[in-house]
This record gives structure tokens, C-alpha cells and sequence, in this order.
């Protein structure tokens, strides 16, 4: 720890540390510790903010809780439920509507914008099929799950 201060840390994290290696530490060091796991005797604390609040709603989840965390609310089964809502709302076309759609344009400037889209509309269209091809050659992630395999080299 002295090692990184005198490196020019401006803060150590200290994980899954006993208690009182942990104080140890912070009282030997002028820059700050956050601990998660590691007793208070640190500067700070940390958590991860979807542990403590129960986010993940996924039974196997449970099983990989860290100890060190306590959970203050459990609010993963309310965040699913609001999630398939919105999505079953955006697969039948019901989100978004009228409500939630605020921004409009006069007839004047619809017919204006159509206009400009038609006068480069094969000028866009060539743009977007060289970026798609440039993209799908440069991202051996993308190329691989979504066209099959790498690209020969």
C-alpha cells in the first residue's frame, strides 16, 4: 500500500481484507481507503449498488451474494416486471404513442424535411452501405457473433 501511495495513487480500494488489516492500512497511508469487505475502519465504503438493493432477480444470484453485503431493500422483481412491461408495451406498438411522442413538426416543415431526404437519398444510402461494410470488417467481436466466424486474414 505505501508502495502505491509513494506511486502516486490518490486513493486504494481494499477488498475482502480483514478488519483490522484493512484499518491498519488506512491508518498508515495519507491518501484515502474505500473499503468493500473490509471492515470500517477505512475511509469510505462501497457497495455495489444492484447487490444492496437486490436488483437481480435471477434465483442463481442469491447463491454468488457476497458476504460482505447487506441488502437494504429488495427491489429486483419490481425492475423485471417494469422492464417486460415495457417491452410487451413496445412489441404490440402501444409505447411509444401520441403521449409520449411530443415532438412534431409543422405541415410546412414535413414537407421541407421529406424533400431534403428524397434530394440525397441515394447519396445516403451509398454512405450507409460503405460505414456497414467498414464496421463489420473492423470489429472481429461484431464479425464473429453476428456473421458466424472471423473474416480470413
Amino acid at each position: 500500500a505505501l508502495r502505491l501511495q509513494d506511486a502516486g495513487a490518490f486513493a486504494i480500494v481494499l477488498e475482502c481484507v480483514p478488519g483490522n488489516v484493512a484499518k491498519a492500512i488506512t491508518d498508515t497511508l495519507e491518501i484515502p481507503t474505500i473499503g468493500i469487505g473490509a471492515g470500517n475502519g477505512t475511509s469510505g465504503q462501497v457497495l455495489v449498488y444492484h447487490d444492496m438493493l437486490g436488483m437481480l432477480s435471477h434465483p442463481h444470484h442469491e447463491e454468488f451474494m457476497p458476504k460482505f453485503c447487506k441488502r437494504y431493500a429488495q427491489v429486483g422483481h419490481a425492475i423485471t416486471e417494469g422492464i417486460e412491461q415495457f417491452k410487451r408495451e413496445v412489441e404490440n406498438g402501444q409505447f411509444p404513442n401520441e403521449e409520449f411522442s411530443p415532438y412534431v413538426m409543422s405541415a410546412k416543415e414535413r414537407d421541407l424535411f421529406d424533400a431534403l431526404l428524397k434530394k440525397d437519398e441515394d447519396e445516403r444510402e451509398k454512405s450507409h452501405d460503405k460505414t456497414a461494410t467498414q464496421m463489420k470488417e473492423a470489429d472481429e467481436y461484431e464479425s464473429l457473433s453476428l456473421y458466424g466466424s472471423l473474416p480470413e486474414k
